[in-house]
């Protein structure tokens, strides 16, 4: 695992994840302390079973905003992240990273991020690490769709989309709470 690059969003980096595969299946690591020095409180894990799902996007608000690091291990996403730090020089811009057991990255995203994937693939599996606890009164829920941030999301035959996403608010809606 080692540091490749730094998006243009101030943070947001993106991890070389290598895989060593031998004839019976592969090894890799998907955190090491001594190259990624961050501290986590979380292990999570996220499965859809759909090409065409669409999670995100989704924050806490401070003070339980969240750091995640994110790795692929089945599958693959487009995931995407929005700058939603008010004194950030990059605030309201987004970035994506194509990110999959074929193409295997580690991508860190710092709190004050908003976050979500789109799975390119069927079964896809994903593995975060949280640097805070969840807490479900701080969590938001920005619209994946937003014209104001327009996303340009992967044209696809369907897409899959939880009731508690569809039901996302508009960026103008969270700016005001944005701490």
């Amino acid at each position: 695992m080692a540091l490749i690059q730094n998006s243009e969003l101030e943070g947001i980096q993106i991890l070389e994840r290598p895989i060593h595969y031998s004839d019976i299946g592969f090894f890799s690591n998907i955190f090491n302390l001594d190259i990624f020095a961050h501290s986590f409180h979380q292990d999570s894990i996220s499965f859809s079973k759909k090409a065409g799902t669409i999670r995100g996007m989704h924050f806490q608000n401070f003070p339980f905003s969240q750091g995640k690091l994110i790795n692929v291990l089945q599958g693959e996403i487009l995931d995407v992240f929005i700058d939603l730090r008010k004194d950030s020089k990059t605030f309201l811009s987004h970035g994506t990273l194509l990110m999959g057991q074929d193409n295997p990255l580690s991508l860190f995203i710092p709190r004050g991020f908003a976050h979500g994937f789109i799975t390119l693939k069927e079964n896809t599996l994903l593995s975060y690490k949280l640097d805070n606890a969840y807490n479900p009164d701080s969590e938001i829920t920005l619209t994946w769709d937003d014209e104001t941030i327009d996303i340009n999301w992967p044209s696809m035959h369907t897409y899959h989309i939880s009731p508690k996403d569809k039901e996302g608010l508009a960026l103008a809606n969270i700016l005001p709470i944005l701490d």
